[in-house]
């Protein structure tokens, strides 16, 4: 009998020293690879999103003065919201894009519909913009609940 504690004693230390986590386990060469790659993305973004900007903000200029079309000033409207939600971190400001994201359709929502209505448009893409905005309602809404469940 106490053989079989002393050999269970020599077989459980072992397990006991190991580490527990995976991050435990990652060597610190790994740690810095992987804080340099979340760093890396992080800058990525913040380029994708000023350019999106800046390209929103070059089209809406050549709208103004009949250039290109409201819808390409409104994708890329929408384009930059969605960059800048991926990138966001903190639930708050995630809601505010949904937000955001939801007026931007909205508002593209009116402009299909109005073309529609003027026979300048088809209905089926009114129908597929309403579907968009739906989906971000959705979006908002569970974004939403996911936050008063934490607490804020």
């Amino acid at each position: 009998m106490r053989m079989l504690a002393r050999i269970l004693a020599v077989l459980t230390v072992p397990l006991l020293m190991a580490p527990v986590g995976p991050e435990d386990r990652a060597n610190p060469a790994q740690k810095e690879q992987i804080e340099a790659s979340a760093k890396k993305v992080k800058q990525l973004q913040k380029e994708r999103i000023a350019a999106l900007k800046e390209a929103a903000d070059q089209l809406s200029a050549l709208h103004k003065n009949g250039r290109t079309s409201f819808d390409e000033v409104l994708e890329t409207r929408l384009l930059a919201l969605t960059a800048e939600l991926e990138a966001a971190e903190k639930p708050a400001d995630r809601i505010t894009l949904y937000k955001n994201i939801v007026d931007v359709l909205k508002e593209y929502e009116q402009w299909a519909n109005a073309r529609v209505e003027a026979a300048r448009g088809i209905a089926a893409t009114a129908l597929k913009i309403k579907a968009r905005r739906l989906d971000a309602e959705i979006h908002l809404e569970q974004a939403s609940t996911r936050d008063a469940k934490e607490g804020k």
